[in-house]
């Protein structure tokens, strides 16, 4: 009888240690599928334990399950092009030539939806007919020829399948490799080629960057005491378990406007791999190539919404959220930047983290997931519109990513105020409509993460402050770019002066004082000569809520909060003039 938890060893740090996992778990449960029946329930938890990543099953592997276990190509397909040699037999095979074609028809169908103001039903049926596969970036991805991968991944995946009469073999390696932390990967590698002897086939590739971002030619050394020009080696069975994971878990994308590219592999942290599976189809379906930094904050806010969703229709029973969010089952992504140095190759320039949004709280019902999943939506229509090419834009996006991934509220806070003035530049400047944050949204935001915020909020002087500041910002600015008149004036950087007057108390007390009272003049100077009163006066006692919830929180905190609140579009007040 073998284990009921194998481990896979974080060695690495990069995204080469989860593509491995996945690989794994993709094993043991095809070996499983075939012991208890494809359509019997399995479960095949991945987990994160530290230093390792463990797949555990429900019960113990037997050992007669893996000797009677069948050969299966497994979900690494051997991709071919026109300078590719023939596949062997008995491996999934996609085309690169065929994948582009595909992407084509589906763009073209698209384009047509676009044109149409109707579309009939034989439009959409031709849209769903070419929807792409989820995965065919991976194929796109492995056939560019600078990437320089495909020549070894193909090696792996023929290997494989030309092993074909030591296949129960190779499954059990695969279960000493994995069986423990720290195994002696060089007897069990000593083992295999004692007894896997078969003409072409190789016991260690080269470990290409592509699943191997952490090496590749020049300074791969353990030891920092030579530079060498040459490639590392592994041993192919290993390389064969990452080649499986990029299939289940890498989402490769192109930079827009740019020719660098991006591969987005999943970490996870306690799920199964059916849920998994399905979860990241639905997030790879709707991840398109975008700027680089933009990229990183949708593809954070689409993955955790593809969880939500999932969890929302009931489809994964592990997904209830009931006491703990999405960060609990998924820690986000290794990201991996790759740029084209020279005409013939693409480097690996940068290894990052990008976390799940922690801000998310947890779900006790069907409507606090959909009240979340709006939140995400939200904040995705505002991202999506910054333009990253512009210094300011790409700050914004900066600030957000930081706080989607590492939930710092100071980022929040800059993001939020830098974004309204933002808008406000955009619309005078003519764009007729700019998304905006929500009242409704920060404030579930601030009720999931920060309660303690929550009192500053609801405080009703609080609130009527706020509203001044957006009725002497955004509002009349927005009725500006539509065309419509305006009774008062636009005050262009408010928000930024009262964050600069912040970290002393008393120059901001000073400050917002003396917009409250020029707020006031205003509105009775209309009135005089206007004979309209289209917005609310500030009374004394809003004054002296504020200057009470200083005291307590702070002037910087009050102010960041003021600021986020009045650049932020209230749903009630959307009918109202300014």
């Amino acid at each position: 009888m073998y284990q009921q938890t194998y481990f896979v060893e974080k060695s690495a740090g990069t995204f080469s240690d989860s593509l491995a996992t996945y690989g794994l778990a993709a094993i043991l449960d095809e070996i499983l599928a075939q012991a208890l029946g494809r359509d019997n329930r399995r479960r095949v938890w991945i987990r994160d334990i530290g230093p390792c990543y463990t797949v555990t099953l429900e019960q113990p592997l037997r050992a007669e399950w893996v000797e009677q276990c069948s050969y299966f190509p497994g979900p690494a397909a051997y991709v071919t092009t026109r300078r590719t040699e023939s596949p062997p037999a008995n491996v999934n095979v996609r085309d690169v030539d065929e994948t582009w074609e595909q992407f084509r028809t589906y763009q073209a169908a698209r384009e047509n939806l676009r044109q149409v103001s109707d579309a009939s039903d034989d439009l959409r049926r031709e849209i769903e007919d070419a929807q792409l596969p989820h995965d065919w970036a991976v194929v796109t991805l492995l056939g560019t020829q600078q990437m320089q991968a495909l020549a070894t991944y193909n090696q792996a995946v023929a290997q494989w399948a030309l092993t074909r009469d030591h296949f129960t073999f190779n499954l059990q390696t695969i279960l000493r490799m994995t069986a423990a932390p720290h195994v002696d990967l060089e007897a069990i590698v000593r083992d295999w080629r004692r007894t896997v002897r078969v003409p072409g086939v190789k016991h260690e590739l080269t470990a290409i960057q592509l699943l191997n971002p952490h090496q590749g030619k020049g300074q791969n050394r353990t030891k920092a005491n030579d530079l060498t020009m040459v490639n590392v080696s592994a041993f192919w069975l290993l390389e064969y378990l990452k080649a499986t994971g990029l299939w289940l878990a890498a989402a490769p994308r192109t930079v827009r406007s740019d020719t660098d590219r991006k591969v987005y592999v999943l970490a996870p942290k306690d799920i199964t791999l059916s849920t998994h599976r399905a979860v990241f189809e639905t997030f790879s379906t709707r991840l398109w190539n975008e700027t680089a930094v933009k990229m990183d904050c949708i593809a954070a806010l689409l993955y955790t919404d593809a969880l939500l969703e999932h969890s929302e229709g009931a489809q994964c029973d592990e997904l209830n959220f009931e006491g703990y969010g999405p960060e609990d089952v998924v820690s986000g992504f290794y990201v991996v930047q790759y740029k084209l140095l020279s005409r013939n190759a693409y480097t690996a320039i940068n290894l990052a983290f990008l976390g799940l949004p922690e801000w998310t709280g947890e779900s006790h019902s069907r409507q606090d997931v959909l009240d979340l999943r709006k939140v995400i939506h939200e904040h995705r229509e505002v991202i999506e519109r910054i333009e990253e090419a512009r210094s300011d834009g790409y700050n914004l996006l900066l600030r957000y990513r930081d706080f989607v991934s590492g939930q710092r509220w100071y980022d929040f806070f800059e993001f939020a105020c830098g974004y309204g003035q933002y808008a406000m530049s955009r619309l005078s400047k003519g764009q007729r409509w700019v998304p905006l944050l929500t009242t409704t949204s920060l404030r579930r935001l601030i009720m999931a993460t920060n309660k303690p915020l929550a009192a500053i909020v609801q405080d009703p002087g609080f609130q009527n402050v706020a509203y001044a500041i957006r009725h002497s910002t955004i509002i009349p600015q927005s009725r500006k770019a539509r065309g419509e008149s305006t009774l008062y004036d636009i005050r262009y950087g408010l928000g930024m002066d009262l964050k600069r007057k912040a970290t002393v108390r008393d120059d901001f007390i000073a400050a917002l004082a003396d917009f409250m009272q020029s707020y006031n003049q205003e509105n009775s100077q209309v009135l005089e000569s206007r004979k309209q009163q289209k917005r609310r006066d500030l009374r004394s006692s809003d004054v002296e809520a504020i200057v009470r919830l200083v005291d307590e929180y702070g002037s910087e905190v009050v102010a960041n909060l003021l600021v986020a609140y009045g650049y932020a579009r209230e749903p009630r007040e959307d009918a109202e003039a300014d």
